[in-house]
């Protein structure tokens, strides 16, 4: 009943067997990890954690990162080495900008997970769920949209608008929570915000969000309320419904 009287829970003992749907190991193509060292260094601690599959997500940003293609993606992927305990798989975070349709238009290039799922972005000081009718394209293709982190967005956190958030969900694009957040990484209002949006039943998905080492030891010692601990093992179990063929 009085859950602060209540022993924590570390983030760690949840892991067990985690399918992550969002990192950024793929070395040297974004603000991730930077070497193939590097990589190996953070998958082996989120091992350690019980992590036992992760999707690559690189970001897709129209004039950053050399405005990779898909195609360089691949490449890069092809290239990297593979880990003995964590299964890797290629996707792709798109950002939600004026070239996103264009990626559209060619969907069997598209880097989804499990050839249906598509992690998609905003910018994280948008103050609107905009760009709605991208979202529609997509899902005409027969892709289905994840949102990626929307507690941080500046419409969530600063603004608490549940007004776009269900422009969202109730279009059936499911929301992705990031495990930082929880753990107060990106501040105390989005770790709020991000404990509100989970104990209300709004997202469906968790990812780590990795870029470095500094992730992995959050991770470690993090601790949860229970009451969060218990809402998120319904998401953690849903991960697994994304296939790893």
């Amino acid at each position: 009943m009085f859950d602060f009287f209540k022993k924590k829970v570390y983030l760690r003992d949840l892991l067990e067997d985690f399918h992550d749907i969002h990192s950024h190991l793929l070395w040297g193509v974004d603000d991730g990890a930077r070497s193939q060292e590097s990589t190996d260094r953070i998958a082996d601690e989120l091992a350690q954690l019980g992590f036992s599959h992760a999707y690559l997500t690189p970001h897709i940003i129209y004039g950053c990162y050399g405005n990779q293609s898909e195609e360089s993606l691949r490449e890069r992927y092809a290239e990297m080495s593979v880990h003995d305990k964590v299964e890797y798989r290629l996707a792709a975070e798109y950002f939600l900008d004026e070239k996103f349709m264009e990626h559209l238009q060619q969907p069997e290039n598209l880097l989804t997970m499990h050839n249906k799922h598509i992690l998609v972005e905003y910018g994280l000081q948008a103050t609107r769920a905009d760009h709605i009718d991208m979202l529609f394209e997509a899902s005409l293709l027969g892709l289905k949209v994840i949102v990626a982190h929307p507690e941080r967005y500046a419409f969530v956190f600063d603004g608490r608008n549940m007004r776009e958030v269900e422009k969202l969900t109730s279009k059936g694009y499911a929301l992705q929570l990031n495990l930082p957040s929880l753990l107060g990484d990106n501040g105390s209002k989005v770790k709020k915000v991000a404990e509100e949006m989970l104990l209300d039943g709004r997202y469906t998905f968790v990812g780590s969000d990795t870029h470095s080492r500094h992730y992995t030891r959050a991770m470690q010692e993090g601790t949860l309320s229970p009451k969060v601990a218990e809402a998120l093992k319904v998401l953690i179990n849903n991960n697994k419904e994304i296939l790893w063929k």
